[in-house]
């Protein structure tokens, strides 16, 4: 089947054929500097970047991820919603399907400092600046759920800073990023009853889940939080309701007994009795997508190297086990 968005549709500006290399997009790139700016991170972002995790709670956390990894996870999220390389079926078009116009509910979990939510609608801009998809009336109502109360400032900055260029191609947005512990029911109730509301009357639904395994593979925490994704799986079904799950390229992802393998297993459990078996077949870790891509460094003279994989996971209205 034909793609809604197809690689030649892509602009330069947002990806070089010759060179086969990622170009983050233009009104994402004025965010970030506009964020390391504020942060007075401008010095650090230029600095090499350390190895081994990078990240936490702590205002100092914060900023060394803002300054040091927020163009990676930028870039991933940008590849899998443009797919150059065509490697991702159906993923590109379940971006497409949401961001095509009407008013769509928009949920980034955990959303950092903004990396994936303003990565998608820079993104999306920037194609309709270029002429590539219709400008439809889009609105989009963006939740972010994110521990880190320095993260979710630089979300809320960062958005109130690409507003206007949104509206510019008919995007208009509304957003609001909450607290929420992956391993708190209460937070997550209030999280998924915030959901719930909001997506009344909405057109589609998307949920972005990025770079989680780290905590809750590498630091064992996927039992604990189990029953608040299942929270928000089991309510977030609707017509045209997908989550989107990416990750890096790693071991503790792809490997016997990693991260994908657990959370396939978990799913097909979970949707077990309103999926057909080939449906449960499909979802084994050797069928997700996978691509990887060059990217132009925003702010230095040289390329890196972004990996990525993930699942397109369909939230059926015929319900889930209960």
């Amino acid at each position: 089947m034909a793609r809604l968005i197809t690689p030649e549709d892509i602009p330069e500006t947002l990806w070089h054929p010759g060179l086969k290399c990622l170009r983050l997009a233009p009104s994402l790139l004025t965010a970030w500097e506009h964020l390391l700016q504020h942060a007075g991170l401008e010095e650090k972002a230029l600095q090499p970047v350390p190895k081994g995790e990078i990240g936490g709670l702590s205002k100092e956390e914060t900023d060394d991820h803002l300054a040091w990894r927020f163009s990676g996870s930028s870039a991933r999220v940008q590849l899998s919603l443009l797919d150059p390389r065509d490697e991702l079926a159906g993923v590109s078009d379940a971006f497409a399907k949401v961001f095509s116009g009407g008013t769509v509910l928009l949920a980034d979990l955990p959303c950092g400092s903004g990396a994936a939510v303003l990565t998608m609608l820079a993104s999306v801009a920037e194609l309709r600046r270029q002429g590539r998809v219709p400008r439809h009336p889009l609105h989009v109502k963006v939740v972010g759920g994110e521990l880190s109360e320095f993260a979710r400032d630089y979300a809320s900055r960062g958005m109130d800073h690409i507003k206007d260029t949104l509206a510019e191609q008919a995007i208009w947005v509304s957003a609001e990023f909450l607290r929420w512990d992956a391993l708190g029911k209460f937070s997550t109730a209030d999280l998924t009853n915030r959901l719930t509301v909001l997506g009344q009357e909405c057109s589609a639904r998307l949920i972005v889940l990025a770079n989680f395994s780290g905590f809750l593979q590498g630091e064992g925490k996927w039992k604990e939080a189990a029953p608040q994704f299942e929270s928000l799986f089991v309510h977030g079904r609707a017509l045209n309701s997908f989550v989107l799950w990416i990750e890096p390229q790693t071991n503790k992802v792809l490997g016997s007994g990693g991260f994908f393998g657990r959370a396939l297993t978990w799913f097909k459990n979970l949707f077990s009795t309103h999926q057909s078996k080939e449906e449960q077949e499909a979802l084994v870790v050797e069928n997700l997508g996978k691509s990887s891509a060059f990217v132009q460094h925003p702010l230095k003279d040289h390329k890196f190297d972004v990996r990525l994989v993930i699942q397109r996971f369909d939230l059926p209205l015929n319900g889930a086990r209960a």
